[in-house]
């Protein structure tokens, strides 16, 4: 055995954003980087997203709070407004993703979702530190 990675093969230009999700997922690996034709590949799926996030995890827009002592995260992405808060992998406070996720279903996901799911794999966010007496400030906050 290697520890070279299997080549994924893409066999059809006209996959949808949803199944695209997962093979981006799985392309990234902690201390990896994608190639100029994987981001243009994705490009051409997610459109404008892909490179908002990944220039959103360049300028250290990705944060974790980590809130104590009860050990509730949080995770946040910087947008041009403000901090949108992301529960799990699933949800984000933005308008892009109520209309074009949920409500028209054209992409899995914003580029605030993104973003989280490439500098967690990564290892590329900022972790800032709470208490859980300031939890209900924050939460306040990005939901303002």
């Amino acid at each position: 055995m290697t520890d070279k990675e299997p080549e994924i093969t893409i066999t059809s230009k006209k996959m949808k954003s949803f199944q695209a999700l997962p093979l981006l997922l799985s392309k990234i690996k902690k201390g990896s980087q994608l190639s100029i034709q994987d981001i243009e590949f994705f490009e051409g799926i997610f459109g404008d997203r892909i490179k908002k996030a990944l220039e959103v995890i360049g300028s250290n827009g990705v944060r974790k709070y980590i809130f104590s002592p009860s050990g509730v995260t949080k995770w946040t992405v910087q947008g041009q407004e403000k901090e949108y808060l992301l529960i799990e992998n699933s949800f984000c406070s933005c308008k892009d993703f109520l209309f074009t996720a949920l409500l028209r279903k054209e992409a899995p996901s914003c580029y605030h979702l993104l973003a989280r799911e490439i500098a967690e794999r990564t290892e590329h966010f900022e972790i800032i530190p709470k208490t859980d007496k300031e939890f209900e400030e924050y939460m306040n906050k990005w939901f303002d």
